[in-house]
């Protein structure tokens, strides 16, 4: 039985949260051995400002979603799982000892791993069977086994940031990756499973007992029934991967970014911040600090004065039909 581990893949910067194309972990393993990220990745690692380099790498790195497949980076925009999780380890001082290390752990079920886009960290991606527990609490067990087991690490160094599903994975230049071809293509679901490692006995006291009473998952899309706010949010992702299949640039004078910014914040909340910088990122005075500072302004300043349907009013305007469903 074939198991692919489908994510979605998003091409940079970072504030674009709109997927390009759903790809398998074994079609990022011959994305990131490929020398096409090559120069970003030698120019960020040649950057010794610390700040510098991570706008930079914002800027100019693609990135994948490890924990599945999503029609909007957010959490609430997941379609499926993919039965992988990535842990990042930053700062490691020997990362191919480690690297080797992880992959011998008769625990887990490597897939994948890799030198990160710094070249002093671990992107390490681990089969999780989710009908044990949920996403959240793999991330939880296997990080404190991994700062309770001989590997040395910190908490630091395990990045914590990394345990919700739709936590973005930047891919770079790495010719030396592992790909576990076998895991992906020749093995079976129950031979994935067969692992000592039991993520229940590395949660806490509390956690576990919240783990053992919780109802089984139910990991279709269905399973979550939209409230009317994800309602509106889905509709104006739609609306804007249209814009954005059309080229339309619907924020280039003053007037029409300032109107946007308020029908966003009004409309969707904080939750329109995203497609907020993807539409504007469309314009030649795109800064990224400066719409972050005018989103924010549009946040405190909102009235419901101008509403949702302005958006959809510009998207009329640009030639997109928003009444298809």
């Amino acid at each position: 039985m074939k198991k692919d581990f489908d994510c979605s893949f998003f091409n940079p910067p970072i504030t674009n949260k709109l997927p390009a194309r759903t790809v398998t972990l074994q079609e990022v393993g011959l994305m990131v051995k490929s020398p096409w990220l090559e120069p970003q990745t030698m120019a960020l690692r040649a950057i010794t400002d610390r700040e510098q380099a991570r706008r930079y790498k914002g800027w100019h790195f693609p990135y994948i979603t490890p924990g599945g497949v999503f029609s909007y980076c957010n959490d609430a925009s997941l379609q499926r799982f993919s039965g992988a999780q990535g842990i990042d380890l930053d700062h490691v001082g020997d990362v191919d000892g480690l690297k080797r290390k992880l992959i011998a752990d008769p625990h887990f079920v490597t897939l994948m791993a890799f030198r990160s886009p710094s070249g002093d960290g671990l992107k390490w991606f681990i089969h999780i069977d989710l009908t044990r527990c949920s996403y959240r609490q793999w991330f939880d067990a296997v990080r404190n086994y991994l700062l309770a087991s001989d590997y040395g690490l910190s908490p630091k160094q395990v990045d914590p940031t990394v345990r919700n599903e739709s936590r973005a994975c930047f891919l770079c230049y790495a010719p030396d990756v592992y790909v576990n071809v076998n895991a992906m293509t020749g093995m079976t679901d129950d031979s994935l499973k067969t692992t000592s490692f039991n993520p229940l006995e590395w949660l806490t006291p509390a956690v576990k007992e919240s783990a053992k009473t919780a109802p089984a998952i139910d990991f279709q899309p269905t399973a979550c029934q939209p409230l009317s706010h994800t309602e509106e949010l889905a509709k104006a992702m739609a609306v804007t991967q249209r814009l954005i299949a059309r080229g339309a640039n619907i924020a280039e004078s003053y007037a029409d970014y300032v109107r946007l910014g308020f029908a966003l914040a009004n409309g969707l909340g904080s939750d329109g911040r995203n497609i907020y910088h993807t539409l504007c990122a469309h314009s030649t005075k795109y800064r990224m600090a400066d719409c972050e500072r005018k989103w924010q302004e549009c946040l405190r300043k909102a009235d419901g004065r101008t509403t949702i349907a302005t958006f959809y009013h510009m998207a009329r305007q640009a030639g997109v039909d928003i009444t298809r469903k």
